[in-house]
């Protein structure tokens, strides 16, 4: 999530049709038809679609402050070996001058772009899964964890580097919530950090970036990858499976067996690492904890928009659900 002032900064160049100055500003460094740009949403990053002789394509920027050139270029990198070993994920597209990511200088400070291929497909919402659809999202995230398994390259962060920010966003004064972190650094430290259970991991591998297409799912949006264990991966991708409570989480849902009997057939995957989905679910707290609080960087303005007050007001609540999850469970 982008800090609420680059959110309210980005949505002020959007006009009414979708269309914005600094999106266009942006898209000059790839081939487009004029004009086609449209709004598409803002979270991490920005999005925009637009055509190119007609076809889809995704516009996909950031500010320097919050993403830099080598972090989404080690993004690149990653999708390029996937795709080399016949994981389905969205192509980057190189810009005029041969790069798959541009910097410019705009009057709101230096942005990062990359321009994606659409994917043309179906998404699903949890509950309109059937179990052969859990089973086809689990084979699929087996598979690219076990391409995964031969990838080395730095250039991600790792689950310490993710600790560390929540650390740094986290008041002193939150006590319970310190402790609650350090003992979850404590488990995890203990934890084996092998090649069949660590690697580079999508960390977001939910409905929403899945697309069914007409040869299977393709995944989007590796934006979040980072470098942790593989069995965490599965707990974040089925946070909505248990109303992403810590305490839901039921080994014996039928929904969570196919979705483990299909990363079985991609991938090894054992009792030992399910029995980790707790505490990783508590692990996805705390980030989205530290995450939320650096989003909530300012106090409101006594003109902020009705929009941004509710954001405001949605993530504040959410970040006091995780603060209390983490404690209650310390």
């Amino acid at each position: 999530m982008m800090k609420l002032s680059l959110i309210k900064a980005i949505d002020s160049t959007i006009a009414d049709t979708g269309e914005s100055l600094l999106a266009n500003q942006l898209l000059t460094a790839w081939p487009h038809d004029p004009g086609s740009a449209r709004f598409f949403r803002t979270s991490a990053n920005a999005v925009f679609t637009f055509t190119q002789a007609g076809r889809p394509y995704i516009l996909r920027f950031n500010h320097d402050s919050e993403r830099s050139a080598d972090y989404i270029r080690a993004e690149v990198a990653y999708l390029k070996h996937l795709a080399d070993v016949g994981v389905a994920v969205a192509h980057p597209v190189r810009s005029r001058a041969g790069h798959y990511v541009e910097s410019r200088d705009t009057s709101y400070g230096c942005f990062h772009s990359v321009v994606f291929q659409a994917v043309s497909g179906q998404q699903f919402e949890i509950d309109e899964l059937t179990l052969d659809g859990f089973r086809q999202w689990g084979q699929a995230l087996g598979k690219l964890h076990a391409a995964a398994q031969s990838y080395t390259d730095a250039g991600r962060p790792t689950w310490r580097d993710h600790i560390a920010k929540v650390v740094e966003q986290l008041p002193a004064s939150e006590h319970q919530v310190h402790a609650a972190i350090a003992q979850l650094c404590t488990q995890l430290d203990q934890l084996p950090v092998t090649s069949e259970t660590f690697g580079l991991i999508h960390f977001d591998f939910e409905l929403d970036n899945l697309i069914w297409t007409k040869s299977g799912l393709t995944a989007i949006d590796f934006d979040d990858s980072a470098w942790y264990w593989f069995a965490a991966d599965i707990a974040f991708a089925l946070r909505d499976l248990f109303d992403d409570d810590v305490a839901k989480i039921d080994s014996r849902s039928p929904k969570l067996r196919a979705f483990v009997a299909g990363y079985r057939t991609a991938k090894n995957l054992t009792a030992d690492a399910i029995a980790l989905l707790p505490l990783f679910l508590r692990l996805h707290h705390a980030i989205g904890l530290g995450t939320l609080l650096r989003a909530l960087e300012t106090t409101p303005a006594t003109d902020e928009p009705t929009w941004t007050q509710a954001l405001r007001q949605k993530l504040e609540q959410a970040a006091q659900r995780y603060r209390e999850n983490l404690v209650s469970l310390n």
